[in-house]
């Protein structure tokens, strides 16, 4: 049952001069534009900042605990773009490089201690790498036989989860600084893995194929490998993130297309639902207090949404966003504290608004800080 409590978002462009878009043009000083219900006992508010601007190269992807992002961004005429970190200050952002002979790089993880992994190009292949102030951007290995690979994911203790490809398909693994890489396995009759999440446990979320098909799994701090199933009536399923309680989101497949799941030890596979008028849903990240984010099909198109257990699925757009030419699409990370990466972009009605016609925008980047009630 949905709580009556409000949840207003406040649009702040403050101090952004080099991330100030067309929104700044829309909206020149901190506005309400929504309210919806989150939480009981409170009353959060979320302040909305645009992190794009009017660059469609900079593509956030995750956060942590302390507001540092890492993506891509290209720019400064060094060509394709490169992993980036964008510490919470927002003043500046720091390329993080790329391998030898590459002119590509991507960061899709951070932990606390600002250690960062991601991808790179080189002369002949796509790589994982890891990269920290002290020692900068280092190639991981791979496994035994592959060419390529990815790291997508880094806990507090450094350890990494990767996935790397090669004539046999793609296989899951963790690396340490203390033990080299491991393979993790898969499901008994598979022979394909992806890893996209780690805890601080070294419990790791994924997929794997198997005798029954590809279904998310959960690879325990042990070395086993636990089928998490799929929602009934699916025949496939994916897990996406993984928090500290072993939570793990994602979304199952079928007949009735993507659903998102929660799936706990204590409780299994629960459906997180579908927003109205949609018809599929993805879940793809959660806190460690339980907090969900993803995108939903509605009566609109995608929309970003958050779920908790009080409150069920609420879209991130009710009641005031779409006036304002505003529409997140697609909430992908969230952290601690509860701040989220979402994508959208600007409506026609807002380009209308300034007696504009334009062509359709690229996606735009946004975080949502919750705040305190007044």
């Amino acid at each position: 049952m949905r709580s009556t409590m409000t949840t207003r978002f406040v649009v702040s462009f403050a101090g952004r001069s080099k991330w100030t878009s067309i929104l700044g043009a829309v909206l020149s000083t901190a506005t309400v534009f929504g309210s919806i219900g989150l939480g009981l006992g409170q009353t959060p508010q979320y302040i909305v900042a645009e992190l794009t601007g009017d660059d469609a190269t900079q593509v956030p992807s995750k956060l942590n605990n302390l507001r540092d992002i890492v993506g891509r961004k290209a720019g400064n005429g060094e060509g394709a773009p490169r992993a980036t970190l964008w510490g919470h200050s927002r003043s500046s952002a720091k390329h993080l490089g790329v391998l030898a002979d590459g002119d590509y790089s991507s960061a899709t993880g951070i932990n606390d201690a600002g250690e960062i992994v991601g991808v790179s190009n080189t002369g002949r292949a796509i790589l994982p790498f890891i990269w920290t102030e002290k020692g900068g951007l280092r190639r991981l290995p791979l496994l035994p036989g592959d060419s390529c690979g990815q790291a997508v994911a880094i806990n507090k203790y450094g350890h990494v989860v990767c996935y790397s490809s090669g004539p046999s398909g793609s296989r899951a693994f963790l690396w340490t600084r203390k033990t080299g890489l491991r393979s993790l396995g898969g499901l008994p009759g598979g022979n394909h893995s992806r890893a996209h999440d780690i805890n601080d446990f070294d419990e790791v979320a994924g997929v794997s194929t198997g005798s029954e098909g590809e279904h998310a799994v959960l690879w325990t701090k042990s070395g086993g490998v636990r089928d998490l199933g799929t929602l009934p009536g699916d025949s496939s399923s994916e897990a996406m993130a993984i928090n500290n309680a072993g939570d793990v989101v994602g979304y199952s497949k079928g007949p009735r297309e993507m659903r998102a799941f929660v799936w706990t030890k204590g409780g299994g596979m629960e459906e997180l639902g579908i927003l109205p008028g949609g018809s599929s849903s993805r879940a793809l990240d959660i806190n460690d207090s339980g907090v969900v984010v993803g995108n939903s099909t509605s009566s609109s198109g995608d929309h970003a949404f958050v779920w908790q257990k009080q409150t069920g699925m609420l879209d991130l757009n009710e009641t005031g966003s779409a006036a304002l030419g505003i529409l997140l699409v697609e909430a992908h990370a969230i952290n601690g504290q509860g701040e989220i990466l979402a994508m959208g972009r600007m409506t026609h009605g807002a380009m209308e608004s300034q007696g504009q016609l334009c062509a359709p925008a690229p996606p735009l980047s946004f975080l949502l800080t919750p705040i305190a009630s007044p």
